[in-house]
């Protein structure tokens, strides 16, 4: 049911603020140097039950948190195991608990990364009044991942854009939470030049770059890497194989990227 992958993007490659990274950077100094940390450094007296590897990456859409999530994979040496609510959900009541339990047993037998995408799904605010059995379902679930979070000493990753509907109790063992900002003016000028391929027919001045940069603003990477398509899309509709990408095709996709987020939302 849960495949391991090999991941592949690295975290040199991973473009976020300074600031950003070297809460990540910390975050891994802490678990790969646990031991040190725990039994050479006394934290264990404070902390007995300090196996918390868990890392929470918030933030709005498109912003890399999966692209973090393998990229810090790669850096542990370590398989990622990539869950969604989806997979672990389930119409008949007390299945979707026994999927959870899968999945830790899974990161556990083969030592992946396990990686919790939508985790607000997952790590919800308990129900208080309990009406029906798929309520209850809800919070025997939640339970049961606040008891496997508990005895897992293996490396686990949650992403969401909706980190306010975390309840507490999950909040409380999460090793450290890293926001994951909408790029700025030099984010967004090394996402673009990330996106857009040296093979790729692009006929862009200084100037025009400025002008996308300056474009691009309130837009996430995963839009930018949508726009480059779109932009290279019409292009080639227009003039064939030999076609010329030009800032006209880059705007109109931003212009149509920044409507869509208006009209549909986020």
């Amino acid at each position: 049911m849960f495949e391991v992958e090999t991941p592949q993007r690295r975290l040199e490659n991973l473009i976020l603020p300074a600031a950003t990274k070297q809460q990540i950077n910390r975050l891994l100094t802490k678990i790969t140097h646990q031991h040190l940390l725990y039994n050479e450094f006394g934290l264990s007296k404070i902390d007995p039950l300090g196996g918390r590897t868990a890392i929470n990456l918030y933030g709005p859409p498109g912003t890399g948190k999966s692209f973090a999530a393998e990229a810090i994979a790669h850096e542990l040496q370590m398989a990622i195991l990539r869950i969604n609510y989806a997979e672990v959900e389930s119409k008949f009541v007390g299945e979707t608990a026994k999927n959870i339990k899968a999945a830790f047993a899974r990161a556990r037998e083969t030592g992946a990364l396990l990686f919790f995408d939508e985790a607000d799904s997952i790590l919800g605010k308990r129900l208080t009044h309990v009406r029906q059995s798929t309520d209850h379902a809800v919070n025997i679930s939640r339970s049961v991942m606040l008891l496997e979070l508990d005895s897992f000493r293996g490396v686990t990753i949650f992403a969401t854009n909706l980190a306010s509907n975390y309840d507490t109790a999950f909040v409380r063992r999460i090793l450290g939470h890293v926001e994951m900002p909408l790029p700025q003016t030099e984010e967004r000028r090394r996402l673009w030049h990330y996106h857009i391929p040296d093979e790729m027919p692009v006929r862009l001045s200084s100037a025009d770059w400025e002008q996308l940069i300056s474009a691009s603003e309130g837009l996430a990477g995963g839009d930018i890497l949508n726009i480059v398509i779109n932009a290279a899309a019409s292009a080639l509709e227009r003039e064939g194989v030999t076609c010329q990408i030009v800032l006209n095709d880059f705007l109109t996709a931003t212009h149509a990227s920044k409507r869509a987020k208006e009209v549909i939302g986020h």
